[in-house]
């Protein structure tokens, strides 16, 4: 275990690299009503060419985000649905580098922290949720195609770039995630969504060492 005391702004962290690979970060505050917790994969919207298992991959534009979405879902229910019965707000996000799923709550922090690592690390992709989700996914694209600043966001690294897959738009286009299945996005899940990829960070009254034992069960 490492401790870092960070005295010119009264922070604390401890910090333990797991036998799985996966680094875990608790920032303990005593004083909070809220616990918090962060859990992301160095897995973003340009990674769209990997080495898995020897071989290379390529995959079409919008894999990550899609992912995303579709890691909620599991075979015996929903993690939103699990995460409301238990008072908890959860979200996440896909950026060009990073997936991170998060969750803030009141009490049942250990609960909430269960289900958070169970449904990321518990992928369940069917024909039919996928192409439910497609849909979904769909009518997002066409929703920030039609906002202006996303689309000065997304001409700016056009500009700036010629080749580099940052200037892709993170949930790709509509004929992009056609192209999307059940196994493509289980391989891209084992590439990257692999303990040793991520980062697990808490905030709160957790204890570090329960947190950690968690995370080395669960994953």
């Amino acid at each position: 275990m490492e401790k870092l005391e960070f005295s010119r702004v009264g922070e604390r962290m401890y910090h333990e690299k797991l036998a799985n690979g996966l680094n875990v970060f608790v920032f303990p505050k005593p004083e909070f009503q809220k616990g918090y917790a962060f859990f992301a994969t160095n897995y973003g919207g340009m990674d769209m060419k990997f080495c898995l298992d020897g071989q290379w991959h390529q995959s079409p534009a919008g894999v990550a985000h899609f992912l995303e979405h579709k890691m909620f879902e599991d075979e015996d229910g929903n993690a939103l649905q699990k995460f409301a019965r238990t008072g908890a707000s959860p979200n996440a996000f896909t950026s060009h580098t990073m997936t991170a799923y998060h969750f803030s709550c009141t009490d049942r922090f250990e609960e909430n922290l269960k289900i958070l690592l169970k449904f990321v690390f518990t992928p369940y992709f069917t024909d039919e949720n996928v192409e439910k989700e497609r849909g979904i996914i769909n009518q997002e694209i066409r929703m920030v195609e039609d906002t202006p600043n996303w689309e000065v966001f997304v001409g700016a690294y056009e500009g700036l770039y010629r080749n580099h897959p940052v200037r892709v738009s993170i949930p790709g286009s509509e004929e992009s995630i056609s192209h999307i299945t059940p196994e493509l996005l289980y391989t891209c899940h084992r590439a990257f969504y692999s303990p040793k990829n991520m980062a697990l960070v808490v905030c709160g009254t957790a204890d570090f060492e329960q947190v950690c034992r968690m995370a080395e069960e669960i994953s």
